[in-house]
C-alpha cells in the first residue's frame, strides 16, 4: 500500500517535473514574443513621430514661403500702380520742360508717391540714370528719353517720353530662414506722347477740301505732310513743301501742271492720289465742358494791357485798334467771337478757344501769337488751340501780320479755314508746331503759311494728337 502510494507520488511528480520545463519554455516565449511586438511598436511609433515632424515643418516652410511671396507680390503690385502715375505725371511735364528733366518734373512725380500712399515724405529723383541698382530705401529715377532696357525698348532715346524707375527693399518674415531677410523690388514705367513721329512722315493738314484759289500761294511746311480727303484745286504758280502730300478724291490742277513748284518726300514729284480714306483723326477728341463764368466776361472791350482769364464768355470779346490784350492759361469757352482788329495785339500762352459760335477772327494788320496748352490738365486736351463745336456755323479766317503765331492745333470739325492776309505775307513763321485739321480750307492770297508740324501731330504715320498715353 505504501509502495503505491509511492509509486503514484512519483508519478505525480515526476509528470510535473517532467512537463514543468517544456510549460516554462512556452510561457518564456510567448514573453518575448509579447515584448519584442511592445518594443516593435514603440519603434514604429518613434518613426512615425519623426516623419510627423517632418512634414509638418515642411508644411510650415511651404505656408511661410506663401505668406512671404504674397506680400512680395501685393507690393510689387503697389509699387507699379505708383511708378506708373509718376510716369505719367512725369510725361506730362514733358512740354513744360522742354522735353528735360525739370524741377516741376521732379515735384509731379514725387507728390504723385504720396497720393498713391507708397510714402508720405517727399523724395528726391534721380535723373538720366541708365543702370538701376539696389537700394536701402525708396528710390526714383526719371529719364527723358527711356535708356534703362537699352537698345530692346522700342521707345529708347524718345525724347517725347518719360521713363520713371522705382526700387523699394522688402522685408520678409520668414526669408531670413533661407537666407533672403530682404527682396528688392523694381518697377518701371514710360509715359509721353508716344505718338509723334521723331524722324517726319505725319500729317500736320488734314482737310476735306483744299482749295487754292489765288496763284503763287505757298505752304511750307517742316516734318510734315498735307492729306486732303475730297477735292484738291491748285492754281498757276502754286508751291508746297511737305514730307508728302496725298489727296483722297480729285485734283484740278487748272495751270498748274507746269508753272507750280513741288518739293516732296517719299519719291513724289507732285500731289499723290490715294486709294486709302482717312477719317477724321481728331474726331474722338472729347470737347470741354462749360465752366462757369470767367471773372472777365463782362469785360467785352477790354482796355489796353488787360488780362483775361478763363471761363465762360456768353457775348464774346472785341479787340479795338491799339489795344494789346493777355489772356491768361486755361479754357476759354467763347459765345461769340473774338474781334482782333487791325493794330490790336492778342497773346496767350497755355490757353485752349473754344467757340460754340463766332471764331477768332483776325484784321489786316493785327497780331496774334497764342500757344496751346502742351499737357492735359483739368479734363482738357493738350495742344488745342482754337477748337469749334461740330453746330458751330461761322468759319475762321487768318488775316493777320507777319508776326503773328499759332502754336497747337486748329481744329474746324464743320468749318472752312481762310488764309487772307495779302500777297507776300508770310504767316506763322515763329510757331514751333502747328497742325490744322478743318472741312475745307481756302487760300485766297499769294501769301506763304508756315507750319512745323514737330514730328506730324495729326497721324499718317503716327496716333492721333490728343491721346497722352502709358506706354509701358
Amino acid at each position: 500500500m505504501v509502495t503505491l502510494i509511492h509509486s503514484m507520488a512519483w508519478f505525480r511528480v515526476g509528470r510535473l517535473s517532467g512537463l514543468s520545463p517544456w510549460i516554462c519554455r512556452g510561457q518564456i516565449s510567448r514573453a518575448m514574443a509579447e515584448r519584442e511586438s511592445l518594443e516593435s511598436r514603440k519603434g514604429e511609433n518613434g518613426q512615425v513621430l519623426v516623419v510627423t515632424v517632418l512634414c509638418l515643418t515642411m508644411l510650415m516652410s511651404i505656408m511661410a514661403l506663401a505668406i512671404d511671396v504674397g506680400l512680395v507680390h501685393f507690393k510689387q503690385v503697389q509699387l507699379q500702380t505708383a511708378a506708373d502715375a509718376a510716369a505719367i505725371a512725369a510725361g506730362l511735364e514733358l512740354g513744360n520742360c522742354g522735353k528735360t528733366v525739370c524741377a516741376n518734373m521732379q515735384t509731379a512725380a514725387a507728390q504723385s508717391l504720396i497720393e498713391s500712399g507708397i510714402t508720405t515724405s517727399t523724395i528726391t529723383p534721380s535723373t538720366n540714370k541708365c543702370t538701376i541698382t539696389t537700394s536701402t530705401g525708396l528710390t526714383m529715377t526719371i529719364n527723358v528719353a527711356p535708356c534703362v532696357l537699352g537698345a530692346g525698348d522700342p521707345n529708347s532715346g524718345d525724347t517725347n517720353m518719360a521713363e520713371v524707375v522705382l526700387t523699394a527693399p522688402q522685408k520678409t518674415f520668414f526669408g531670413i530662414f533661407l537666407g533672403n531677410p530682404t527682396w528688392n523690388l523694381v518697377a518701371r514705367a514710360e509715359a509721353g506722347e508716344a505718338y509723334y513721329l521723331s524722324t517726319g512722315g505725319g500729317n500736320c493738314i488734314y482737310t476735306k477740301s483744299m482749295a487754292f484759289n489765288s496763284s503763287t500761294g505757298t505752304f511750307d511746311l517742316t516734318n510734315c505732310g498735307i492729306y486732303d480727303n475730297g477735292n484738291l484745286q491748285t492754281n498757276n504758280g502754286d508751291a508746297v513743301t511737305a514730307t508728302t502730300f496725298l489727296y483722297y478724291g480729285s485734283w484740278s490742277p487748272n495751270n498748274c501742271n507746269n508753272s507750280c513748284k513741288w518739293t516732296l518726300g517719299n519719291s513724289q514729284t507732285q500731289p499723290t492720289h490715294t486709294n486709302t480714306a482717312q477719317s477724321d483723326p481728331l474726331a474722338s477728341l472729347t470737347p470741354p465742358s462749360k465752366p462757369a463764368n470767367s471773372t472777365t466776361a463782362s469785360n467785352t472791350t477790354p482796355s489796353t494791357g488787360a488780362t483775361l482769364q478763363p471761363g465762360y464768355y456768353a457775348n464774346g470779346v472785341n479787340l479795338n485798334s491799339n489795344v494789346s490784350v493777355t489772356l491768361s492759361p486755361g479754357v476759354y469757352y467763347m459765345n461769340g467771337s473774338i474781334n482782333v482788329n487791325s493794330g490790336a495785339t492778342l497773346t496767350g500762352t497755355g490757353v485752349t478757344l473754344y467757340f460754340t459760335s463766332g471764331s477768332l477772327q483776325m484784321n489786316s494788320g493785327s497780331t496774334v501769337q497764342l500757344s496751346a496748352p502742351t499737357t492735359s490738365t483739368n479734363g482738357t486736351n493738350a495742344n488745342m488751340l482754337v477748337w469749334h463745336s461740330t453746330g458751330n456755323g461761322s468759319g475762321m479766317t487768318i488775316d493777320t501780320g507777319s508776326s503773328s503765331y499759332f502754336n497747337g492745333v486748329i481744329y474746324l470739325p464743320n468749318q472752312t479755314l481762310t488764309l487772307n492776309s495779302g500777297s507776300g505775307v508770310n504767316i506763322n513763321g515763329s510757331a514751333t508746331s502747328t497742325a490744322i485739321d478743318v472741312n475745307s480750307m481756302i487760300v485766297n492770297d499769294s501769301e506763304t503759311f508756315l507750319l512745323n508740324g514737330a514730328g506730324g501731330y495729326l497721324g499718317g504715320g503716327g496716333q492721333t494728337l490728343g491721346k497722352f498715353a502709358l506706354a509701358e
